[in-house]
């Protein structure tokens, strides 16, 4: 069945008029006439005509001529002029005003209702496609995933607004630019490039998944699945990657991966610790009363002491294992950062007191009390300043600048010494994992899990001058007591 449409039909000969109406109505069009190009403007002030058919010769003068004024009353609708042979050249000038079609004198009922009919399939298609790229535009603008369309050579043509949404990159960021020089990092990009590359030669890859670098260098874990658009000649054009953030999901195995390591640990450190402990203290009281016997005999006092400074440092080892494989038990205070870090700094002052050291503090935007343990907070700034000083050559600089918003403070620890590698930064908070010569390498890891029992992240990386710790804590307490495994 042929779809209604809302015809108006100009032509000044009454006889014509009703004929062409009657021809028209036969398919069930509503149709109206007008015989001049005045009526018609003033039927389409009335009603909405979404097509036109007007007799090249009207009393008000030549449709190529009225044509500006009618398209201006008739907005959306399509023309068709009925013509003689005659006048073929002032119908392409139509054409070229934007008349849609045309029928030719003298006029043939099946020709003009066929002319309408394709126009009506013409419109029904647009519509279509209009509601279906609405529904495009839907998808891509409300999806959480990442829709990257990419050249051949690999620069964004096209994005969609998640990816801006997730990594703060805009499209005036991206657009044109090389996507694996901007947004995929150093380690990753070759075996990216590979990927592309055989997506490119027309080979649907998915499950790749790969790091991407946000606007203000955070990394996000992303799983792509990449496919072809072609043109109409079936040759590839463009690479479409479709991404979705799994990074939350990665956090999530890896603490539970980490959890099921410190059960091992902590089970093991507690019967290790038993023993070890029992024998510390042997240790301790033999080495105290070696001491008395030894008296006077200064090289043995100085070779009691190494073995007693070793005995320490062997207990400062077990207890930090242990501290580190125990739950973390939480009470939140109101309290200002820069108190706790402070007083952090104070406390190291002796360690530092020979060298030339500055700690440079910015946080007039963001002076205000959180939600922490203070206890907790202490043992992560003292573990970030000492790895910064130990790295660091004089003169250190280290700063400490804070912003702060309704739900979160932001703080970051910069510093002024030789950085750390991509490799380094990807197994910075790993247990164990040290750049030190000696150390247990746990320390970053303790102050990853007191971060994260404060419902807060803390993530490294580079800066132009060093290395740089960006730690986030929301600002509304969550509990007073909290156990975090």
């Amino acid at each position: 069945m042929n779809e209604s449409l809302s015809i108006l039909i100009i032509e000044d000969d009454a006889d014509t008029l009703t004929n062409l109406c009657d021809i028209l109505e036969l398919d069930g069009h509503q149709v109206v006439g007008a015989c001049s190009l005045a009526e018609a403007k003033a039927r389409a002030d009335r009603d909405a005509f979404q097509i036109v058919i007007s007799d090249r010769k009207l009393p008000d003068g030549l449709i190529e001529d009225l044509l500006p004024e009618l398209i201006q009353s008739v907005k959306g609708s399509d023309i068709i002029v009925i013509t003689g042979f005659a006048d073929m050249q002032s119908t392409i000038t139509a054409f070229r005003l934007g008349v849609t079609d045309y029928v030719i004198k003298p006029i043939i009922p099946d020709d003009l209702r066929s002319t309408v009919r394709r126009i009506a399939d013409k419109k029904r298609l647009e519509a279509e496609l209009a509601k279906e790229h609405a529904f495009a535009e839907l998808v891509l603008d409300t999806a959480e995933a990442i829709v990257l369309v990419l050249d051949l050579e690999g620069k964004v043509i096209q994005l969609n607004p998640y990816l801006e949404q997730l990594t703060g990159w805009t499209p005036d960021d991206l657009k044109g630019k090389n996507w694996f020089e901007v947004c995929i990092t150093e380690d990753d990009r070759e075996r990216v490039k590979e990927v592309f590359i055989r997506t490119a030669h027309d080979v649907h890859t998915r499950g790749v998944v790969n790091s991407v670098i946000g606007k203000d260098g955070r990394h996000y874990q992303v799983r792509w699945s990449n496919t072809t658009l072609k043109n109409q000649n079936g040759e590839v054009t463009s690479v479409l990657a479709v991404g979705v953030d799994i990074s939350d999901l990665t956090a999530a195995q890896t603490r539970a991966l980490q959890s099921e390591r410190l059960a091992a640990i902590g089970q093991t450190m507690t019967a290790l610790a038993h023993e070890s402990r029992n024998a510390l203290q042997r240790i301790q009281a033999a080495s105290e009363m070696l001491g008395l016997e030894i008296a006077g005999n200064e090289h043995a006092l100085h070779d009691l002491k190494k073995i007693q400074r070793a005995t320490d440092d062997l207990k400062c080892l077990l207890e930090e294992v242990r501290s580190f494989a125990a739950p973390i038990q939480m009470r939140p205070a109101k309290v200002g950062l820069p108190e706790i870090w402070r007083r952090v700094w104070d406390d190291l002052a002796v360690s530092h007191s020979h060298r030339d050291v500055q700690l440079i503090e910015n946080f007039e935007s963001c002076n205000v009390k959180v939600d922490v343990d203070t206890l907790r907070m202490e043992q992560v700034f003292r573990n970030l300043f000492e790895n910064a000083l130990a790295a660091c050559h004089d003169p250190v600089r280290i700063e400490l600048v804070c912003d702060c918003d309704s739900e979160q403070v932001k703080l970051t620890v910069l510093d002024n010494g030789p950085g750390m590698s991509g490799e380094q930064l990807e197994k910075l908070f790993e247990p164990f994992f040290t750049t030190k010569q000696s150390g247990t390498g746990l320390g970053l890891s303790i102050c990853q899990r007191i971060i994260e029992a404060h419902r807060g992240s803390i993530t490294a990386r580079m800066h132009p001058d060093g290395a740089a710790f960006e730690i986030r804590l929301p600002r509304q307490k969550t509990c007073d007591l909290e156990i975090y495994p």
